[in-house]
């Protein structure tokens, strides 16, 4: 009889870091993992960020499955069933199989899906992780600009049938073995045990709460056999209407460029007209050896050098941008991607 391979599952909040917390573990840990990784978008900018750092098999293809649909289980039996089986098949040897749920996910349905009968006999949840952004979570919400992302989405009128971003966030607190409070390097002691209260008196009183630097932890830790896993089977059993948040997303791939400080200032501008949900990406600039990779969560920018996969897409000449935009509506989208167009043409590099 074959042995069941574990599953982690890594949930948490639009920009909590979830990749982050991911890459560090792959590079550190000595074990050999699968990785499925659920996102929005028809560029995999988070599985280009993460394919450097597994060392689960010769060949990084292999073992992880990017599942851009935004959510998992819309599409069990198209895409996540056949997934977990092709991990399994191709490399028999992975000790663990991690799950990057999108910053939009319920977690209840994805474990409920863990437990198909197709799968169930091969695999078992073993734990799952929630990741909390810190520095936003001193605010008592799960990202800085929180009240005008609900009101963004509430204008859409939609939360009749799509679960509010409250419940989402609670949900992804209630089933979590483990939290991981990020960015706890801009906390100081006093600010890290009020976002531990504020986590235990709403959401979750047993979860322990560790402090993660830059994705780094003890990782002795998750893999600790005393450690509780099993959050999730007190909401397991109950009736879920498997509602969600309602998102679009579009990519826009230019040959146009802004260096990093003209990107961040126009970036800032275009922000402040328009509302964008996330962004994530890359921008090739001239006689850079390494592209500028892009992470924004609504009017939060991110960006740093770092190599990019050598089969992605690049520019036809030496600058250029690929960018992945997450709102929720289209026009949103629209407007964002003229007012790019006309700001990086500033610098346009001519075809």
């Amino acid at each position: 009889m074959n042995k069941r391979i574990p599953v982690i599952v890594i949930s948490g909040f639009l920009g909590s870091g979830k990749t982050t917390f991911l890459r560090y573990l792959l590079r550190e840990s000595n074990k050999k993992f699968g990785l499925i990784i659920n996102e929005f978008g028809d560029v995999g900018i988070d599985g280009d960020l993460v394919k450097s750092c597994n060392g689960c098999d010769d060949s990084a293809e292999d073992c992880i499955i990017e599942l851009n649909n935004g959510c998992l289980c819309c599409t069990v039996q198209d895409d996540f069933i056949p997934s977990i089986k092709s991990l399994l098949n191709f490399n028999p040897d992975i000790e663990a199989i991690i799950i990057e749920t999108s910053g939009l996910a319920l977690p209840l349905p994805l474990i409920q899906a863990l437990n198909w009968p197709e799968i169930r006999t091969s695999i078992y949840l073993d734990l799952v992780i929630g990741i909390v952004n810190g520095e936003s979570m001193l605010k008592g919400s799960p990202i800085n600009d929180l009240s005008e992302i609900t009101n963004q989405y509430d204008e859409l009128n939609k939360i009749d049938h799509n679960a509010s971003i409250d419940e989402l966030f609670e949900e992804q607190l209630e089933v979590s073995d483990i939290v991981l409070i990020s960015r706890a390097d801009v906390l100081n002691e006093k600010e890290f045990n009020s976002i531990e209260n504020i986590i235990k008196e709403k959401f979750n009183s047993t979860v322990p709460i560790l402090k993660s630097f830059n994705g780094k932890i003890d990782l002795k830790y998750l893999f600790d056999i005393d450690l509780k896993k099993d959050n999730y089977k007190k909401f397991i059993s109950e009736e879920h209407d498997h509602n969600h948040v309602e998102l679009v997303s579009d990519s826009v791939k230019l040959n146009y460029f802004l260096d990093k400080k003209e990107f961040e200032k126009e970036i800032v501008n275009v922000l402040s007209e328009i509302n964008i949900l996330r962004i994530k990406g890359r921008i090739w600039i001239p006689n850079k050896s390494l592209p500028l990779q892009i992470q924004i969560v609504g009017k939060k920018i991110n960006t740093w050098y770092e190599e990019a996969p050598l089969n992605c897409w690049r520019p036809i000449d030496s600058g250029g941008l690929e960018l992945v935009v997450i709102a929720f509506n289209s026009e949103s989208i629209n407007k964002f991607i003229k007012k790019i167009k006309e700001k990086f043409k500033v610098l346009n590099v001519q075809i």
